[in-house]
């Protein structure tokens, strides 16, 4: 059940919840218009992709059966979605007509694909690959998945003990030449051709920066977290790679770890957060008020009281997964539980190896 526009308006915070259910939403997505979110959620069992309109009415399910679906990215026409589906050992990139809810998979590549990013001349798909103890940034044809080509080798490996399950998706500049993403540490923020090749980095080496995301105009918006035992903010910084110029303050001090969506002009975004107990989605204009809220710490929320799905029959509890990802948790201490998540999971995968 999403909120309706009442329930927003009668809040007494310009941060406006969308859903409100006893489960887990998560990775919203504006459409490019603005007037839809996809997002995904487990409230019939598995992961899968629903669609909102942008102030959390009319929300229809995209996505059914079995498969675990996740991340979902928006066409440049707003016709299409592409996400990651599988299970915890095998996952493809596919792409879903919204109209229609007809699904073709882009690739079969036989490893974790993750995390796709379509190009904003509609031509490829960037996602990410986890296989045999890597994790590498790779793109393929929008239409049938061909010529998938691997744009960065070992970006982060276990051998390194980097984390190789990704976190957010890559960013492409709005002429498709260029790509922003984190580095194999998820600590700074690297541009690189679209066809591979050199990453230079343009966020400060004694931070920790990621979540790129690429604004109409070319310039790029990411997040600075900072995570101490007992408190964890963030900071977002809005760059011009192509003039060299300091970078400007967005937000600071921001209660929420990230990502963030951004709509066109980065006016307003969209984020997940439990905050109410479980993962719902919000979204919040950039103005004064609204940068208040966000430095505003929100009540304390216990982890046990994050929603729970049951597991299925013999499902493996080390894989992805089943509630809100590490990587999205909101507060300082589940976010440190994320980091040894992670590292059960790099675990199980060199047992396996």
């Amino acid at each position: 059940m999403a909120l309706g526009a009442s329930f927003v308006s009668a809040a007494a915070t310009p941060i406006r919840q969308l859903t409100n259910t006893q489960a887990s939403n998560i990775r919203p997505a504006w459409s490019p218009d603005g007037k839809q979110i996809a997002f995904q959620t487990n409230r019939d069992g598995p992961y899968h992709i629903y669609v909102m309109s942008a102030d959390g009415s009319n929300v229809r399910q995209l996505t059914s059966s079995d498969a675990d679906d996740r991340h979902p990215a928006w066409s440049p026409d707003g016709k299409q979605l592409a996400i990651d589906s599988g299970d915890q050992t095998n996952r493809e990139i596919w792409t879903i007509d919204v109209g229609s809810r007809q699904r073709t998979q882009i690739t079969k590549l036989g490893g974790i694909a993750s995390f796709p990013s379509w190009s904003p001349d509609g031509k490829r798909i960037a996602f990410y690959v986890y296989q045999a103890g890597s994790m590498d940034v790779w793109a393929a044809m929008t239409d049938n998945g061909s010529n998938p080509l691997r744009l960065t080798h070992n970006l982060a490996t276990e051998e390194n003990n980097q984390c190789t399950f990704a976190c957010h998706s890559v960013a492409w500049s709005p002429y498709s030449n260029r790509l922003a993403l984190s580095d194999g540490d998820s600590s700074r923020v690297l541009l690189m051709s679209a066809v591979g090749g050199a990453q230079t980095p343009i966020s400060p080496p004694d931070e920790r920066s990621h979540f790129p995301v690429y604004l109409p105009d070319g310039r790029l918006v990411y997040v600075t977290e900072h995570i101490s035992q007992d408190q964890s903010w963030t900071d977002l910084w809005l760059v011009d790679p192509n003039s060299g110029a300091p970078r400007n303050e967005v937000a600071r001090e921001v209660q929420v770890q990230g990502p963030f969506e951004f709509n066109a002009d980065a006016s307003q975004i969209l984020f997940a957060s439990p905050r109410t107990g479980n993962f719902e989605i919000y979204a919040v204009t950039l103005d004064d008020a609204g940068k208040a809220a966000l430095a505003t710490k929100p009540e304390h929320i216990n982890p046990d009281q994050v929603s729970q799905v049951p597991q299925a029959s013999g499902q493996n509890a080390l894989g992805l997964p089943t509630t809100a990802e590490p990587y999205l948790l909101a507060f300082g201490l589940l976010a440190l539980g994320a980091v040894a998540a992670e590292g059960l999971v790099r675990r199980r995968r060199r047992a396996k190896t």
